[in-house]
Order: structure tokens, then C-alpha cells, then sequence
């Protein structure tokens, strides 16, 4: 059911129908000896982020806070709240608690659900690491701009250290636009393409960088591409990018000018480690 010591493949009765996610789960054995099916794990991801008003010749994130995420080494993100004070709906967030720290960090991935009380700060169930996601569980829309943080002071239900912010929801939408994630150590991705674009509304030009990072390590750069006004990029890469396990993974870019506003996204399959 896997590769002999000579390297060669036996083929899986479960095997996906994709030379380039075969090859990645190949590739995968080869550098770390280490099984993983995509098809066992049967799980996709795109992901999809807007930056905020970018400043000229920085890079910064594809996420609507705006320039970069400053992330934490422990699990001290802990509370939500929204700046309007109709928002008592329910939110599901996507995020990692982390254990150990530096190389023999390790991050685990859950779900949790929360029920926001407007403009007041909510504890998470749960403290954690990173956050990749969050929507609208609710059957009411969102009103207000929705951020999850580390505990700090809140004006108007959003803190006023926004370096503190790990994720939020825009005002007036229902889901979060961010470029970025992280996954677990027991979870490999084989990213195969994505999507960048400058806003129709403004005149600029962007590029676009995808960059990794793994624990104990700094961002460093995969794949880099430009787009400009009614030039968007679209690429399906093969080999596609193997993304190890218990890594981030984001998208950043560096525009020609003040207050560009670029669309990034990157999708894959999650690889799961069975070995």
C-alpha cells in the first residue's frame, strides 16, 4: 500500500485520479518519509483575501486589517467582539491552538462557535494560536466590523492596538477575506493554483508573493507573480507547491502606489499523514 524501500510506488486501490497529487504525495515520502493520502483525508481549501488600502512599496498581507498579521507564539487570542451593538448573532471560526514552542511547536487545528453580545468582548471557548477563518452562522446578517484579538481595550467594540487583531469580518459582510493560514502537523497541502487582481476601481499595479513559513523558521517566498488594473493573474501550477506540515502560509503583496487595494486567493487539497 506504499513505496518499497526502492523508492518505487505501489500504486493505492485509493489513489487520486491527478499525476501532480501523486506526485506530491511522492514527494512528501521521499523528503520525509511520511505516508499521505489525499484521499483519505477528503478534504479542499481555497482561501481568499482583500488587503486593506496598501501602502506604496510595502508588503503586506492579502486581509482587510491591513499591513501584517503579528503573530503569537501561544494561544492568546481569546476574545471577539463587534463595533455595533445590534450584533448578537453567532460567528464559526476556523483556527489552531499551538503546544510547545520554536522548532517543537505543534499546531491543531478546530472549530468553534461563538455567540457575539455587540459591542462587548466575548471569551472564546477556546484560546488559541491562529485564525483562518470566520463567518455568519446566524440566520441574521452581520452589521457591524466583527474582530477576534487578544485581550486589550476595545473603543466601539474594536481594540485600539490593532496589532492585536488577528481576523476579522468587514462591516456590512458575512465572512472574513484573508490570505492566509496555517496548518496542522498532521496535515500536508499540495497548493494548485491561485488568483490576484487590483481593484477595477483604481489604477496600480501589485506583486504578488506566496510565502511559507514552518515553526521555528520566517516567512520566505514560493512563488511570486503581478497583476495590474484589468490585468488580474490566474495560474494553475504544475508541480503544484507542497506546503509541509505545522506551517503558515500566507499571501502578501507590494503595490506601486498609496491605497491600492488587491484581491489574492490560493487553493489545494489537504494531505493527511497516515504513516
Amino acid at each position: 500500500m506504499t513505496q518499497g524501500r526502492s523508492g518505487n510506488w505501489t500504486r493505492r486501490t485509493y489513489e487520486v485520479p491527478d499525476g501532480r497529487l501523486v506526485q506530491a504525495e511522492r514527494e512528501i515520502y521521499a523528503a520525509t518519509g511520511k505516508d499521505v493520502s489525499i484521499d483519505l483525508k477528503a478534504k479542499s481549501l481555497l482561501k481568499f483575501g482583500e488587503s486593506g488600502e496598501m501602502v506604496a512599496t510595502t508588503k503586506e498581507t492579502m486581509w482587510t486589517v491591513g499591513g501584517n498579521e503579528t503573530y503569537v507564539t501561544a494561544n492568546t487570542i481569546t476574545h471577539i467582539s463587534s463595533s455595533s451593538t445590534l450584533d448578537t448573532q453567532t460567528v464559526k471560526i476556523e483556527c489552531h491552538t499551538v503546544s510547545g514552542t520554536g522548532y517543537d511547536a505543534k499546531f491543531t487545528f478546530l472549530v468553534q462557535e461563538v455567540q457575539l453580545n455587540g459591542q462587548n468582548k466575548v471569551a472564546l471557548p477556546t484560546p488559541v494560536a491562529r485564525t483562518s477563518h470566520m463567518y455568519n452562522s446566524n440566520g441574521t446578517p452581520l452589521v457591524g466590523r466583527v474582530t477576534v484579538y487578544e485581550d486589550t481595550t476595545v473603543v466601539g467594540g474594536v481594540p485600539s492596538d490593532e496589532t492585536k487583531i488577528h481576523l476579522d469580518i468587514k462591516a456590512g459582510f458575512q465572512s472574513s477575506f484573508k490570505a492566509a493560514t496555517t496548518f496542522s502537523d498532521q496535515d500536508y497541502y499540495i497548493l494548485t493554483g491561485g488568483f490576484g487582481s487590483v481593484s477595477l476601481k483604481q489604477d496600480g499595479t501589485v506583486d504578488f508573493y506566496l510565502e511559507i513559513r514552518e515553526v521555528g523558521g520566517v516567512f520566505r517566498e514560493v512563488a511570486a507573480i503581478s497583476a495590474s488594473s484589468g490585468s488580474p493573474w490566474q495560474i494553475d501550477l504544475d508541480p503544484a507547491v507542497v506546503i509541509p506540515a505545522n506551517a503558515d502560509v500566507r499571501v502578501t503583496g507590494i503595490a506601486n502606489a498609496n491605497n491600492i487595494v488587491a484581491f489574492a486567493s490560493f487553493k489545494g487539497y489537504l494531505a493527511k499523514v497516515i504513516t
